[in-house]
């Protein structure tokens, strides 16, 4: 699809304030309709809060999205487009399984089975044949035969990693908006109108759901909002970088670095240790974290100054040819084995403290 002209800033100015209001709202309504409806997050040894929370901020998110989209399709002419119909279509089916999930527990393989589908059909009708952007300057061919597989799994994976770190109040809510931000002006600046008008929508909604989730939260996302929000960044991700003008691939990746390094290296040394990584526990570095006598507060800040590196370096990414492009990637590294350095410090002092 070739590159669309970027729709008026004061139409721009209001898809975002509508979304940030409605979601602000539409937060303050499902708090009150989960307590009624018993819809808790109950604390238990696993849990990170003491007492019981709402947690069906993510159908907010949701609502906030197909209510701003619906609204902005009558002054912003490519919110029509077929790629934003699939992505809302899509990204609504994996929050209804996330809701679902939320209300009675599903199966791990039932929610796998029902997610790679949808990725699948959704892959299917929005990546075209034409080239994979890399880099700035460095694009592959794209065959869908050998690219779907892996495309597939790159959404799935994102989709269960963002779900994997909602755990912590503020986190999630704080890496949508700066991931949210990053595609936001990436898109802008690569004429994609669509994907920056989602991206901005997706920004605004997690700002008003923020409003509710800092700490200490009155309201959680639940699977329903985790899910929604890790199919929208892998989906746009690729969207966004196999078209005429692209956005690099390792954009959002790295924007969500702190999410997607924290919940790898978590499930990696899981699997070492050999737990079952599908099953619910308090071993990701912000749990650990916390686990040492940290606020969530304390944690959030660190998190969020992790979040603003990441983002500055996914900026970084959509301007660099291939060699800066990696570089950076790697250099995502670091803060990563600072936390999990720190994180090891304080255990130890906790552990000596005790004895």
């Amino acid at each position: 699809m070739l590159a669309v002209p970027i729709p008026a800033y004061g139409a721009y100015a209001t898809l975002i304030a509508t979304a940030f209001i409605i979601s602000l709202i539409g937060c303050a309504v499902v708090q009150r309709s989960a307590r009624r409806l018993r819809l808790v997050d109950v604390p238990n040894e696993r849990s990170l809060h003491k007492a019981p929370v709402p947690r069906l901020g993510g159908v907010a998110i949701v609502v906030t999205a197909w209510i701003v989209l619906g609204i902005g399709s009558l002054f912003v002419p490519i919110i029509d487009h077929v790629d934003v119909l699939c992505w809302l279509s899509a990204a609504s089916l994996i929050a209804l399984l996330g809701l679902i999930d939320d209300i009675r527990p599903l199966a791990a393989w039932v929610r796998l089975s029902v997610q790679l589908t949808v990725a699948a059909g959704f892959l299917a009708f929005v990546l075209r044949k034409g080239d994979l952007c890399l880099a700035t300057g460095w694009r592959v061919p794209l065959s869908m035969s050998i690219m779907l597989g892996p495309a597939v799994v790159f959404v799935v994976g994102m989709t269960n990693i963002y779900n994997f770190m909602d755990g912590m109040d503020g986190l999630a809510a704080t890496q949508s908006i700066s991931a949210g931000l990053v595609l936001m002006v990436a898109a802008t600046g690569a004429g994609q109108t669509d994907v920056a008008v989602i991206a901005s929508i997706v920004t605004a909604a997690s700002a008003g759901f923020f409003l509710h989730n800092m700490p200490p939260a009155t309201l959680f996302l639940g699977d329903a909002g985790s899910t929604f929000l890790g199919f929208t960044f892998g989906g746009l991700a690729l969207i966004a970088a196999t078209r005429p003008s692209p956005v690099p691939i390792g954009v959002v990746p790295v924007a969500i670095a702190p999410f997607l390094l924290d919940g790898s290296f978590t499930i990696l040394r899981r699997i070492r240790l050999g737990e079952r990584i599908w099953q619910a526990h308090r071993s990701h570095l912000y749990q650990r974290a916390v686990a040492t006598g940290l606020t969530h507060r304390d944690v959030l800040l660190v998190y969020s100054a992790w979040c603003a590196v990441a983002a500055a370096s996914a900026m970084r990414i959509a301007q660099s040819g291939i060699s800066g492009a990696c570089a950076t990637a790697l250099a995502m590294i670091i803060p990563l084995v600072l936390v999990w350095r720190c994180v090891v410090r304080l255990e130890a002092k906790t552990t000596s403290g005790l004895h």
